[in-house]
């Protein structure tokens, strides 16, 4: 019944001598080959033909916020895997926000499930880890594909660019559903990628959101993709602070009360620009500070290579006793609590989840321009700086520390922006809408 509610999704493009020669040149002769065997033989063991027939698709306009209407109750998430980082988040609080509205949420991992997974989990949120290790996994399509069909559900929502592939195979494969997908960041170090494996990719999509301007307008070049695409910013949750876990964190770190923090919160990698934040501190350093100050570093080590040239870079500009690398930590809200002010340093973002998260508690802001950081961050609700600029960060980052006043007038105008403009409740609502108007324009096309 359920197949027969909506058309086929534009796969024929994967069919014809060009398509056929982009795929093998993306998989190699080798693994084509065993994919398209694979295919037929699943499909045919299906009772129905590799995917062929071409339906276009129409993206709509975004519809009006609200609730799931009659004709929107499944969705289900598609994201390498749950670990720690914006795009995971957005999609954990997706799905929680969701399912609480009366929508069948669940999420599929195309590796394993990871913290955030665990945490939905236990949240009554089913997540599927598909357990794949390696690139150009054909039986991890497979397996996705049988996933998707018992789940079927009105959009499928696929959160990164590693994910699509796969999703776009499971299409091959007879999976039907309309297909969205969420663009976060502004593609850092994609130069050395071909860009036709991801447009190739896209075709089977139906609407493209992102989650924010620039974002929208990175994607739509590198994807060739010249349809709409609806900007959807991201949301999280009131985060207060509490002076309990102030002064508990201040203790387990062993940080006077009359020291300033600055707060870094993520994955230690390449595009956070935290050498930046280095040469910045050493230069705030030099100028002096009455109190003293504190630069703490949360976020887990995707790159052990990188992390290990920061810490040389640490001791070389002598931060020992200021700069500190905290790892990963499950309690960034406390340390919302704990610090002064936060900053970011990085040399790319979508939108990011901790800066959003950290003006709703209050803190006052030094950022750089990038992604869609301006548009979060109005000129009373933080100081903004160009990135790779390390002297400007640091005189952003002076002016909170001797002028306390000004300090916190941004914090206060930070939660207030925030609260206002990026709540979940927001979110949920808009990426509904737009959801809705894939299905709706799907079924008037499938009356036709």
């Amino acid at each position: 019944m359920h197949e027969q509610r909506f058309a086929a999704v534009s796969d024929a493009d994967v069919q014809d001598e060009r398509k056929s020669g982009l795929m093998a040149s993306v998989l190699g002769q080798g693994r084509y080959a065993t994919m398209t065997r694979a295919v037929n033989q699943h499909g045919s063991s299906h009772g129905m033909p590799p995917a062929r027939q071409h339906a276009g698709t129409r993206t709509a306009k975004p519809a009006r916020m609200g609730g799931p209407g009659p004709s929107f109750k499944r969705v289900v998430f598609v994201i390498e895997q749950l670990r720690p980082g914006g795009g995971e988040r957005v999609v954990s609080l997706l799905a929680v926000a969701l399912a609480q509205r009366g929508v069948d949420a669940s999420v599929i991992c195309l590796g394993q499930r990871g913290q955030f997974g665990q945490e939905l989990a236990r949240r009554g949120i089913p997540v599927i880890a598909l357990g794949s290790e390696r690139g150009y996994d054909v039986q991890a399509a497979i397996r996705l594909a049988a996933a998707l069909r018992r789940a079927s559900p009105d959009v499928i929502n696929v959160h990164d660019r590693s994910s699509l592939p796969y999703v776009m195979l499971a299409k091959l494969l007879g999976v039907r559903n309309p297909v969205v997908y969420t663009a976060h960041g502004l593609l850092f170090n994609t130069g050395r990628e071909p860009r036709w494996r991801d447009r190739l990719a896209i075709r089977g999509v139906s609407a493209v959101t992102a989650v924010s301007e620039q974002v929208a307008a990175r994607h739509a070049e590198h994807l060739a993709w010249h349809r709409p695409i609806v900007v959807i910013p991201n949301g999280v949750p009131d985060r207060q602070r509490s002076t309990s876990q102030r002064r508990a964190v201040r203790q387990e770190l062993d940080t006077p009360e009359s020291a300033f923090v600055f707060l870094a919160v993520g994955n230690i990698r390449p595009e956070k620009g935290f050498e930046d934040l280095m040469e910045a501190t050493a230069t705030l350093r030099q100028r002096g500070s009455p109190g003293g100050f504190a630069v703490w570093v949360a976020g887990g080590v995707n790159e052990p290579s990188y992390h290990e040239a920061l810490l040389a870079q640490s001791r070389r500009l002598g931060l020992g006793g200021i700069v500190r690398f905290l790892g990963f930590r499950e309690d960034v809200p406390a340390l919302y609590s704990a610090a002064d002010a936060f900053v970011l340093s990085s040399r790319s973002e979508g939108l990011p989840m901790v800066l959003l998260e950290a003006m709703t508690a209050g803190l006052p802001v030094v950022a750089t321009r990038v992604g869609g950081v301006p548009d979060a961050v109005p000129e009373q609700a933080g100081l903004l700086v160009d990135a790779r600029a390390p002297d400007r960060l640091s005189e952003a980052m002076g002016l909170l520390l001797r002028d306390k006043t000004l300090s916190q007038s941004l914090g206060e105008a930070a939660r207030r922006h925030a609260l206002a403009n990026y709540s979940v409740d927001a979110m949920a609502s808009r990426y509904l809408a737009a959801f809705e108007q894939v299905v709706s324009g799907r079924r008037r096309e499938a009356t036709r």
